[in-house]
């Protein structure tokens, strides 16, 4: 829950724009997750319900840590809403007559590589999964399955990072795709709208990353088992939700017409 109010607080700064608010909210997002990754590393990766248990008799228990990812995971939606309505947005009032920053959207593969980014799709398609069979490994207490699957997860996600890694150098160096412009006579905000929507969630996916690594290494160290392994399953909830965001993200971005 300190994450999701970390992560709304920041997203207030950006929008508003105000680094001290943006800065207010990281500091809380990275105490939140150290709290959380402290907690985990203190005793077995078990469900904490807290208040929850108290209520067990009117409403089904739901462990605290996965209502906080839950929370976390709407103001996320919210987020990736604004920025790719935003971003529609100004794509249509950019290319209609008599509009500032006139200027048609480049067209499929004018500019963009989507065949790369086709391959980069169905490697992380495939690295959802490895984490479900990651999870099922979990809760069957097959620790060779759950080692094996959580670090192809790993290795899925530290690839398609660098792909877009390579994407962006290109685009950036080579073909002159940029915040204020782009090549070929592209509407300036083009790239603007790009970087903005696949960079959002680049990090995203990345933060993903981290936390694959944490949870990799504590299943190499035995930190998991059948009754008790909570990490997994949330780990996996989020990345997850960067899988489904990339799908809609796709065809949006790289697809569409002009």
């Amino acid at each position: 829950m300190i994450v999701a109010v970390g992560m709304a607080i920041g997203y207030v700064g950006i929008v508003t724009p105000s680094i001290p608010i943006l800065l207010v909210g990281f500091v809380v997002f990275v105490g939140g997750t150290g709290g959380w990754v402290h907690d985990d590393m203190r005793r077995p990766s078990s469900p904490f319900y807290g208040v929850g248990t108290a209520l067990e008799s009117t409403f089904p228990r739901v462990s605290a840590r996965k209502l906080g990812t839950w929370l976390l995971l709407v103001t996320e939606i919210m987020f990736f809403s604004a920025i790719i309505g935003a971003s529609w947005t100004l794509r249509l009032r950019t290319t209609t007559p008599g509009a500032d920053f006139q200027g048609p959207w480049a067209s499929p593969n004018q500019i963009l590589n989507v065949p790369l980014t086709g391959l980069n799709t169905f490697i992380l398609i495939c690295s959802s999964v490895t984490m479900v069979e990651a999870f099922a490994a979990a809760e069957k207490g097959d620790q060779r399955r759950l080692r094996l699957f959580l670090l192809a997860t790993l290795i899925l996600g530290i690839a398609f990072v660098s792909v877009q890694a390579y994407e962006y150098q290109k685009l950036y160096f080579q073909e002159g795709l940029t915040f204020k412009s782009a090549p070929y006579g592209v509407n300036p905000l083009y790239g603007a709208t790009f970087y903005a929507q696949t960079g959002v969630h680049g990090t995203h996916v990345t933060a993903g990353v981290l936390a694959l690594a944490y949870v990799t290494r504590k299943a190499f160290r035995g930190g998991f088992t059948k009754e008790n392994h909570e990490a997994v399953e949330l780990v996996g909830l989020y990345w997850h939700f960067v899988d489904v965001v990339w799908i809609f993200l796709f065809p949006i971005v790289y697809l569409l017409p002009a």
